[in-house]
């Protein structure tokens, strides 16, 4: 039977009814598919499940919030937690919203070598048009793919040639990983009103259970420029506000802004993700017969 995959926009309810399902079986883990429930001590504003339903929970609490952490990982890591998982006789679901993550169980992944200092060192010294310049000499039909100032994009090209003295095209075939299970995604339907209530009053329930303490905490921890707090909405927001440069509700107002334009954003993607696509209560109810009859 196919492992159930829930995602669905922030805020849509996704832990809701992974919670629900783990009242109704305790013998239920969950993978969690999100990019900053990776991060310890990041739990408030990242709504990361509580006590009891955290101890179901896999894949949270990995690494340390200025660590760095990619799909790759997740790729390995994700599934020798299904793995072991279904080892042990545990019925799995996963859920989430980190689209890439999701992609990369479904559909699989290229993982390539490391890359040596040197090459880093000698990529990162170069201006973005000379990297662009480079990857037209090297991979024409690569760097057509990508705008000339997709700098990310245009480094992770040259990375992967420069690397493995294929073209990226090649590269991608040769270190593709197939996916270890077979996956049936639900995506979980909610009305656009709706959905902006549950962010707006997120961000106040956030607050009132501890967010400002938990950004202070961070922010004196590992410093402002922590990739985990500069790169996560709900915290880079706050930032300003302890800096002294803007109120708190000008900060609460960027953050609703923000998770409001990310919602936008994941809809689009998530149009391109083929699944079963159910409201909050069809979902329940489906799942709670699924997963009781997994393995």
């Amino acid at each position: 039977m196919k492992i159930p995959i829930i995602t669905g926009q922030t805020a849509s309810g996704k832990t809701e009814i992974a919670q629900k399902l783990i009242e109704n079986n305790e013998n239920l883990i969950v993978i969690s598919i999100d990019s900053r429930k990776i991060y310890k001590y990041m739990d408030i504003g990242t709504a990361k499940p509580k006590y009891p339903y955290k101890n179901h929970y896999k894949m949270i609490d990995l690494i340390e919030p200025n660590e760095q952490y990619n799909v790759g990982l997740f790729f390995k890591n994700a599934q020798n937690e299904i793995k072991k998982a279904i080892e042990s006789g545990k019925n799995v679901i996963l859920e989430g919203g980190t689209i890439l993550y999701l992609k990369s169980l479904v559909e699989g992944l290229s993982i390539f070598p490391e890359p040596n200092k040197e090459l880093i060192n000698y990529i990162k010294s170069k201006k973005t048009e000379e990297l662009y310049n480079e990857l037209l000499k090297l991979d024409k039909k690569r760097a057509l793919q990508i705008h000339p100032n997709d700098r990310f994009r245009i480094e992770r090209s040259l990375i992967v040639i420069l690397s493995t003295n294929m073209s990226y095209e090649e590269a991608c075939k040769e270190f593709y990983k197939k996916p270890e299970f077979d996956y049936e995604v639900y995506i979980l339907e909610i009305e656009k009103e709706k959905l902006y209530r549950n962010i707006e009053n997120r961000i106040y329930n956030m607050i009132e259970e501890g967010l400002l303490n938990e950004i202070e905490f961070l922010i004196k921890k590992y410093g402002k420029d922590a990739i985990g707090i500069r790169k996560t909405i709900d915290y880079f927001e706050f930032i300003g506000y302890f800096e002294g440069s803007k109120t708190l509700q000008e900060a609460i107002n960027e953050t609703i802004s923000d998770t409001k334009e990310f919602a936008r954003r994941q809809k689009r993607f998530l149009k391109q993700i083929n699944g079963k696509r159910m409201n909050y209560e069809e979902l329940i109810s489906h799942l709670n017969k699924t997963t009781n009859y997994l393995h």
